[in-house]
């Protein structure tokens, strides 16, 4: 009899901690650190949720789309993972899910950021496995920095210059000349703007921020114009600080690849296509 009582007790402890969420589901599951580290990374679901678990309660999500909410998450601090990897100074994460979607986050953007396993104290491949297994949470920003079906870290050191296969730079009267391969444009952050053409449509486009990669250049004190030059050498000029001001003023994708100036209530000419080089004057 007295076994009984033991065996059930047992049992009932077993099924309060599964309840609990305390038995780590069996997910296959790998995350990356790779990019500027010296001991690159790939750590299994288990392995995750085996190193110690941070805490972040009562976050705000910032929805662009439905009703922001509040929750609990859980799950490996990202400076612990970057300290594992051997990440000097770096200036930006780029994140990757699963699906293939990326985005850069800078490195003021992921303090406090955390690789989650949990949410509301449950774990996120059981309660949410469409947001699953492991979603990188980025507290003090909106929740389009928070990919979900985290599959790859990608660590961004300061780019010293334009590199050779750049399809896009900034040069000219800047304290930084800078420049990206289309890749690394369109892993950036970036949003959606309407343009009419000299016959009234209008279309939609999407792109980065002029403004956005004028910021990493940082053209100096004394410059007052910037050129969009083309790779048939067609350029036209717009004025520095209204084009800095523009938020819905964007290096726009190209279907067939490359870049195009999209400037809504910019004149036609400054809409160029092509675009290969922004000069500073």
């Amino acid at each position: 009899m007295r076994n009984k009582v033991v065996l059930m007790v047992t049992l009932l402890l077993v099924l309060g901690l599964a309840a609990c969420g305390g038995a780590t589901p069996a997910v296959d599951w790998d995350l990356g650190v790779s990019g500027a580290v010296s001991s690159p990374l790939t750590l299994s679901y288990a392995e995750l949720a085996d190193m110690p678990q941070a805490e972040l309660k009562d976050i705000l999500m910032e929805k662009s789309l439905g009703e922001d909410t509040t929750g609990n998450w859980s799950g490996v601090a990202l400076t612990e993972l970057l300290d594992k990897a051997g990440a000097g100074e770096y200036v930006s994460i780029t994140a990757m899910a699963g699906d293939g979607y990326a985005i850069e986050i800078s490195k003021d953007e992921l303090q406090d950021a955390i690789v989650a396993l949990k949410e509301n104290g449950e774990w996120i491949a059981e309660a949410d496995p469409d947001h699953g297994p492991i979603r990188l949470v980025c507290p003090h920003t909106p929740a389009n920095r928070w990919i979900f079906q985290l599959m790859e870290l990608q660590v961004n050191a300061q780019a010293a210059g334009v590199p050779d296969d750049a399809a896009l730079k900034i040069t000219g009267d800047v304290k930084t000349e800078v420049g990206w391969t289309e890749e690394k444009i369109r892993s950036m952050d970036t949003i959606e703007a309407q343009s009419t053409d000299k016959s009234g449509e209008t279309s939609t486009y999407t792109g980065v921020r002029i403004s956005d990669l004028l910021s990493k250049a940082d053209p100096n004190d004394g410059a007052t114009t910037v050129v969009f030059v083309a790779d048939d050498g067609y350029s036209a000029e717009a004025p520095l600080a209204e084009v800095e001001a523009c938020a819905d003023c964007i290096v726009a994708f190209s279907n067939q690849g490359g870049f195009r100036i999209v400037a809504p209530d910019f004149p036609g000419n400054v809409q160029v296509k092509g675009v290969v080089e922004i000069q500073v004057k």
